[in-house]
């Protein structure tokens, strides 16, 4: 028998020559938990037309952004900043009812808000489809709670049926002597009641006791 030669039997797979000399390891796969920052392929090259394009592209992305900053910039200087005072919706109830009242011909109620109270809104409505004209306006008391207020002087059933959204009667209130019909819907609760010439519906989905103290101002001014 030949003996062995094992002079060159260590694997291929271990070492390669490259074609300038140096030796190479075999990559491993970036599968391989053990590869390395030295088994990723290596980088591709760009020709020089390649790298001409690309920076061609980057140029026109950067012109498309500066465009666009360009366009934004007016626009945005153009449009007035919000502020506080663009939010400030409180109106003065009791001139606005003076006006009202000499146009209309009688009174109508327009309380002295309390510490903490203010009138979001208050206007008279013509109200031509019914033929019910009518005042009304919003209190709102500690930022969250608001009453709505309504009186019209010649109303009918079907006004008073159309202002509470066809809500369902849930019997009476009795404030201070005076009762006041009491009806529901949802979450909002209305309270109507006769005041002299005036019938006057309050109404709001905050609280019910917001609208015992609101009629009691009612009782108190226009009885």
């Amino acid at each position: 028998m030949q003996p062995e030669n094992t002079e060159n039997s260590m694997p291929d797979a271990l070492d390669n020559e490259s074609p300038s000399g140096k030796v190479e390891t075999q990559r491993r796969s970036i599968d391989d938990p053990n590869a390395t920052f030295e088994d990723l392929p290596h980088k591709p090259q760009l020709t020089e037309k390649q790298a001409k394009r690309a920076n061609q592209t980057l140029k026109g992305m950067l012109l498309s952004i500066g465009f666009c900053i360009a366009v934004f910039i007016p626009l945005y200087l153009l449009n007035p900043q919000p502020s506080d005072k663009a939010f400030d919706s409180k109106v003065d109830l009791a001139a606005t009812a003076q006006q009202a009242s000499e146009a209309v011909g009688y009174e109508l109620f327009a309380p002295q808000l309390e510490q903490g109270e203010y009138a979001n809104f208050a206007r008279w409505q013509t109200n031509s489809t019914q033929d019910v004209p009518y005042w009304e306006f919003g209190v709102v008391s500690d930022d969250k709670n608001f009453v709505w207020v309504r009186q019209a002087k010649d109303a009918n059933p079907t006004w008073v049926a159309l202002i509470t959204d066809a809500a369902v009667p849930a019997g009476t209130v009795d404030v201070d002597g005076v009762q006041w019909e009491k009806r529901t819907k949802d979450k909002t609760t209305y309270l109507i009641s006769k005041q002299g010439d005036s019938t006057v519906i309050l109404s709001t989905d905050t609280g019910e006791e917001e609208l015992v103290d609101m009629a009691k101002r009612v009782d108190a001014e226009l009885k």
